[in-house]
């Protein structure tokens, strides 16, 4: 396979201090002047309206002791500089290889194609109060105790094949308690691709066997393809019952240019958004710190420390009380007002098809798992149709489809309560990326299992793929449920095809499980960032007020103070579609 980085990174040295100043702005320029720097900018970057900041509880988790403390995670990449300082001290060989070479020993070729690992590492296991790159979300340290074992298998600084995925993902189950992968298929919006028959029979193994039969934990970054109109639900890595895929959020609480939509997305964590916004600061290879990590590859290392601390809380958690916990402690708050999309389905959970259940709350986490009660045994029931008869769609007619389930009712399998469905889809079809799929549960949620992507021009169509979702969580999956398939490419060809044949797979629980007893609580006001939309005007005068003030600046000289109040008036006018304020032009400014 073609492997692709869920990440956006490049790398950068800078030399910054952050510094408690009295008396505001003009005694900071004096200070930084008078010492020989520059004045950069207030560190802290909340404005005067009282905007919060955004965070994910983290430090909440870890005021209740806990660090990840005898966890142990792997991050399978491209290798990971072992002795690098903020890792040194959590390293555990037990739990590195490297696949390519076939030895213990993970360290990379230190150039920029072989930095990721390094980066997504810190992200976990960063060690504390050191002063060197920052802290990890999981980071272990106590004095003289058992630190939490970080290390990741090297896998892709060479070929990549079905066995060495296979290797990689069943590398010492019995040690590693947590997965995490920030790659998968070309993110390029064309292919439909995912793992081969030996690496998933090494996940199911992993699920089976690992943590003492507890199953290990799969962590996966949802993808980057974005620009491409791509859809994780055509990344079987992703796509699958047995991995928590994670996507990213911007610190705005806006959806990320390179985000993918998808129903199989269970929760999000921060990651960047435009380039102006802060990036993720973490390890990088020559002993660096980079300062711009970012992408879906940096949401799922921090997922997996969030785990992390999870399972040092309640190391009993199966990997399935795992998924549970996510979708019941994620909040969507921050990401409402931004993003449509959110649908509350019929068992009272918000979910989103950009975001899964929302934002990823550490101390809601671990919370939750100190006196989490295991989850039911898992049923999973199939349900075939095989005297279902071919129906055509075109780009002028699609189908709709209405099959019935009864959950296995009677049977030892019988499901009530659903966790993860998956829709097992035959199509034939000229382009396949002008199809789009819907399917409605039978209390009424509708979800999109495909969007139309328009790279995709394949005429392979879908050959018994899985398009899992998590959206109708808890429902019931009986009685009535709805497929709605069609061309929405917008463009007429004459162009047709066949849905040959469906087969339904719902996974879920016959016994309600011990937590839906109370209804699903959240708090709307959790890390409630600004409306960018609809607070818009205050936020542009907020750069019209800098404006005013870089012109009545008697240290900056005139060319500059022009090109200071240009940079801003540019940031306002390039907003000013959205905004009741006039439109601004030089000369209101420089002529005073």
């Amino acid at each position: 396979m073609t492997v692709s980085f869920k990440g956006n990174d490049r790398i950068e040295y800078d030399n910054e201090w952050a510094v408690e100043i009295i008396g505001g702005e003009k005694e900071a320029r004096k200070v930084a002047r008078s010492f020989g720097y520059t004045y950069v900018g207030p560190h802290d970057s909340r404005n005067k309206s009282g905007d919060l900041k955004t965070d994910m509880n983290v430090i909440g988790a870890w005021k209740l002791g806990y660090t990840g403390k005898g966890v142990v995670v792997t991050i399978l990449d491209d290798g990971i500089q072992r002795n690098h300082t903020d890792l040194i001290r959590n390293y555990d060989p037990q739990a590195s290889y490297d696949l390519n070479d076939n030895d213990p020993d993970p360290m990379p070729t230190f150039d920029e194609l072989n930095r990721h690992g390094t980066r997504c590492a810190g992200e976990v296991a960063m060690t504390p109060n050191n002063s060197f790159c920052g802290v990890g979300v999981a980071y272990g340290a106590s004095i003289g105790g058992t630190l939490i074992c970080y290390n990741r298998i090297r896998m892709l600084d060479g070929k990549i094949t079905d066995r060495v995925e296979a290797e990689a993902l069943s590398f010492n189950h019995d040690h590693i308690d947590i997965y995490s992968a920030s790659w998968g298929p070309n993110d390029d919006g064309k292919t439909v691709e995912g793992p081969g028959r030996l690496a998933q029979a090494a996940i199911l193994k992993g699920i089976r066997q690992g943590r003492n039969g507890k199953g290990a934990i799969y962590v996966w970054a949802s993808g980057n393809g974005g620009l491409k109109d791509d859809d994780c639900d055509c990344d079987g890595y992703t796509d699958s019952v047995y991995t928590f895929s994670v996507s990213s959020a911007a610190e705005d609480g806006t959806f990320p240019w390179y985000g993918e939509k998808c129903a199989s997305t269970l929760t999000s964590t921060y990651s960047t958004g435009s380039n102006n916004e802060r990036m993720i600061m973490t390890t990088d290879i020559g002993n660096g710190c980079a300062r711009d990590h970012s992408g879906t590859s940096a949401s799922a290392p921090m997922a997996a420390g969030i785990i992390a601390l999870a399972l040092e809380a309640n190391p009993s958690l199966t990997w399935r009380d795992v998924q549970h916990i996510a979708v019941w402690t994620a909040e969507p708050a921050p990401l409402l007002k931004n993003n449509d999309g959110w649908v509350k389905n019929a068992a009272g959970f918000y979910v989103n098809s950009r975001f899964g259940f929302g934002m990823m709350n550490a101390l809601g986490f671990v919370t939750a798992a100190k006196d989490w009660i295991n989850v039911p045994q898992q049923r999973i029931c199939t349900t075939i149709f095989p005297t279902f008869t071919k129906r055509s769609i075109s780009d002028t007619n699609g189908a709709i489809i209405n099959f019935r389930t009864d959950g296995c009712e009677g049977q030892v399998n019988e499901i009530n309560f659903l966790e993860h469905i998956q829709l097992v889809l035959d199509i034939a079809y000229p382009i396949r990326g002008h199809l789009s799929i819907f399917l409605v549960s039978p209390q009424g949620t509708r979800t999109q299992l495909l969007k139309v992507r328009r790279e995709d021009k394949s005429p392979a169509g879908f050959r018994h793929w899985p398009f899992m979702s998590v959206h109708t969580w808890a429902e019931s999956p009986k009685g009535l449920w709805q497929l709605e398939v069609d061309d929405k490419s917008g463009r007429t060809r004459g162009i047709s095809g066949l849905i040959n044949n469906i087969t339904l797979i719902i996974y879920g629980t016959t016994e309600q499980p011990a937590h839906y007893k109370e209804p699903r609580g959240y708090d709307m006001h959790y890390n409630e960032v600004t409306d960018h939309r609809r607070s818009v005007d205050s936020h542009l005068n907020l750069w019209l007020e800098r404006a005013k003030r870089m012109v009545d600046d008697k240290e900056l000289q005139r060319p500059e103070r022009v090109d200071y109040v240009l940079r801003y008036l540019d940031t306002v006018n390039q907003r000013r579609k959205r905004s009741t304020l006039q439109q601004y032009t030089i000369s209101e400014f420089v002529s005073r």
